[in-house]
């Protein structure tokens, strides 16, 4: 026997299964609601793993720090693969988890989106994001001594959400999708 796809009434049944399963009642959100809880999630959490792929076609995830605004995720980078990866193929994946050992504990989300770099020469753009981040660049100051600032080589990317996906099953939550 092959392998079975999944259709999306197949997932969702599924999914309500483990949650039925776990003593609780699914809840489906809507729209507002699953951007409402994705937010606050994205609020409370600050590491991520960055999903990238150039042209080569071969993946590549980093674990990175982000800030948010809303919907909209910032990272900030001085380059690498990742950046090289963007600047081929703009689409990019987020996964974002709490991590725990069982169903009850399983929370997280999966976000696809498109990324736009930006240097120190995008004044109006930095100008909004580097506020974001305050609180990260005075901690690392005082963190890491004897090192000498580079901010020619800093880049923000911008990630601009497409699609996410939010799960929390202790709540109910099997799959609360949020769609540009």
């Amino acid at each position: 026997m092959g392998i079975v796809k999944l259709t999306e009434e197949m997932k969702r049944e599924l999914m309500d299964s483990y949650v039925r399963g776990l003593g609780l009642e699914p809840k489906h959100l809507s729209k507002e609601e699953a951007e409402k809880e994705i937010i606050d999630f994205l609020n409370k959490h600050n590491t991520c793993v960055l999903a990238t792929c150039g042209k080569d076609g071969k993946p590549r995830s980093t674990v990175v720090d982000y800030e948010n605004d809303g919907m909209t995720v910032y990272i900030v980078t001085e380059g690498g693969g990742k950046i090289d990866n963007i600047l081929e193929n703009p689409n990019v994946s987020l996964g974002i988890y709490v991590p725990h050992k069982t169903m009850k504990g399983v929370m997280g989300l999966n976000y696809q989106g498109k990324a736009e770099i930006f240097t120190m020469e995008d004044k109006e753009e930095m100008s909004k994001i580097l506020p974001l981040f305050r609180e990260v660049m005075e901690n690392f100051k005082k963190e890491v001594k004897n090192i000498t600032p580079r901010p020619e080589i800093m880049k923000v990317i911008k990630i601009t959400p497409e699609r996410v996906v939010f799960i929390c099953y202790g709540r109910g939550i099997a799959e609360a999708v949020w769609t540009k």
